[in-house]
């Protein structure tokens, strides 16, 4: 899913020039509350647990090949899976029906698609897209069905969706649930015990059926290795991740000097503060080195406009390694090809939900520029006008947010949001300056205004109700004067929810 230009899960940041004009103090730019209350009542903390958690530093070593692979990487590592918690289903194509059981107390699963054969990329109206995994045709035990990719909820809507599905993911695609207001709230009790079934499915599978006419790279021979991931017991009101750094720009740091340098244990600090909102606790952070060649071509070589699996970007991620950690690749700079809206991209995840436990795959991990991590004076609480650490460590918590399947609260056009009912929104036609609500990509406006209206943050800041969420962790921009931080309970629980914590 695009929203004016961006791809879903980029975290833009304001030039500098905007924050100076805005009139909000510093001091109040603090992390969000951790009094949160966890959206399943009842919910107890994990005995292991208590935000922030105590992180341990890490020297994890050189990761992947000695020199650059002769083709595009596709899966790099062979997957390992959390023991006891995955069904490998085979291989299928596209079209076919596959079953799966769901054990009795299972708060969340994570249905995960991984190309065998399968195209890259699809022409749609002109315009070549990626060949997005969209597993369809969801059904629980008793025959309802509660997710199908052709069904898309009306703009404004999304909060009424039981399963909510809307990243750009070819290759590897993963759908993880509950993410979604209502199925979140009967998940407190666990997901249906029994047999599910779900459909193989992608963007060139869809052309095929329909027969769009409109739509070139059609295919129902494409084929993928399915495998259900579930996790036991609903999400406790605390949890415990661990967290992997792939140091690609990173001012010339190494694993060792890294564990030890005080700017990296302020943005561990910073990033532990900011995930206690959600009653995460960080556990141990491992820091890796990359070979000279992947330093060389992905430090500075990171375009934000360009997704595909083959792109600098994807292939970047396969350097992940397996296991269960959420993998921040550290970069000097991201670039964007195709504008950036008057600020600079500082972020970018591979997919939403990122593939939670698989190393090595093209989405496995989320880029984070790391150009300010030793800038400015970092004293005190978070400050991310004058403390370069702390600005990293905020781009990072957010982009973790969406590899744990948060989107933004509301995308960038102010037309589209999240699925959840207890985060603000900030619609264009209500929110914008006056002036500009003219030129707001309405839904259905003919023609599409030729340069839409954003929403930025200082629109975004009422307290309850609508035009709010521009001082949110998740909110489409960062805005160093405005941003806090904050965490809803249901994003929480969807974090929470995640087979990445424990």
């Amino acid at each position: 899913m695009l929203a004016c230009g961006f791809p879903i899960e980029v975290l833009v940041q304001l030039p500098a020039r905007f924050c100076l004009l805005l009139l909000v103090p510093a001091a109040l730019a603090a992390c969000g509350s951790n009094s949160v209350a966890p959206a399943c009542s009842g919910a107890k903390p994990s005995p292991a647990c208590a935000p922030p958690g105590t992180p341990s530093l890490v020297a994890g070593g050189t990761v992947g090949p000695a020199s650059p692979p002769p083709a595009c990487q596709k899966l790099a590592v062979a997957p390992v899976y959390p023991q006891g918690q995955v069904q490998p289903l085979g291989t299928h194509k596209v079209g076919e029906t596959v079953t799966f059981n769901v054990p009795a107390g299972a708060g969340s699963l994570s249905i995960i698609s991984q190309a065998v054969d399968a195209t890259s990329t699809i022409t749609f109206r002109g315009t070549t897209i990626d060949n997005s995994v969209v597993p369809t045709n969801l059904i629980e035990p008793g025959g309802t069905k509660i997710y199908d990719d052709n069904l898309v909820p009306d703009a404004g809507m999304e909060a009424t969706a039981t399963v909510f599905y809307a990243g750009s993911s070819p290759v590897t695609g993963v759908l993880t649930i509950p993410n979604a207001s209502p199925l979140l709230a009967t998940s407190c009790a666990g997901l249906p015990p029994g047999s599910w079934s779900v459909t193989v499915n992608d963007f060139a599978y869809e052309c095929f059926a329909t027969k769009d006419p409109n739509c070139t790279g059609s295919n129902n021979t494409n084929s993928y290795a399915m495998s259900v991931l579930t996790r036991t017991g609903v999400a406790a009101s605390t949890g415990t991740l661990d967290v992997a750094f792939y140091l690609v720009g990173a001012n010339g740091l190494t694993p060792d000097t890294a564990i030890v340098d005080p700017h990296v244990k302020r943005l561990v600090s910073t990033l532990a503060t900011l995930y206690a909102a959600a009653g995460i606790c960080l556990g141990t952070v491992t820091f890796y080195d990359v070979p000279a060649w992947a330093k060389s071509r992905y430090a500075n070589g990171i375009d934000a406009s360009k997704e595909g699996p083959c792109d600098n970007l994807d292939q970047m991620f396969t350097l992940s390694q397996p296991g269960n950690t959420l993998n921040f690749f550290l970069v000097g700079l991201i670039s964007s090809s195709q504008g950036s809206g008057g600020g600079q991209v500082v972020g970018i995840d591979g997919t939403i939900p990122g593939p939670t436990s698989l190393g090595g795959t093209v989405h496995s991990g989320a880029a984070v520029s790391a150009a300010d991590l030793a800038s400015g004076v970092c004293t005190g609480s978070l400050d991310l006008i004058n403390c370069g650490s702390d600005r990293v460590a905020y781009i990072a918590a957010h982009e973790g947010g969406h590899w744990m399947g948060l989107y933004h609260p509301s995308e960038s056009d102010g037309e589209s949001f999240d699925p959840l009912q207890d985060t603000p929104t900030c619609g264009c036609e209500a929110c914008a300056p006056v002036k500009q609500q003219s030129s707001c990509a309405t839904a259905g406006k003919t023609p599409r205004p030729t340069t839409p209206t954003f929403v930025f943050p200082e629109s975004c800041l009422t307290a309850s109700g609508q035009c709010g969420g521009g001082d949110e962790l998740m909110f489409w921009q960062l805005s160093e004067g405005i941003a806090q931080g904050k965490i809803t309970g249901e994003q929480g629980q969807v974090m929470r929810s995640n087979s990445l914590v424990h």
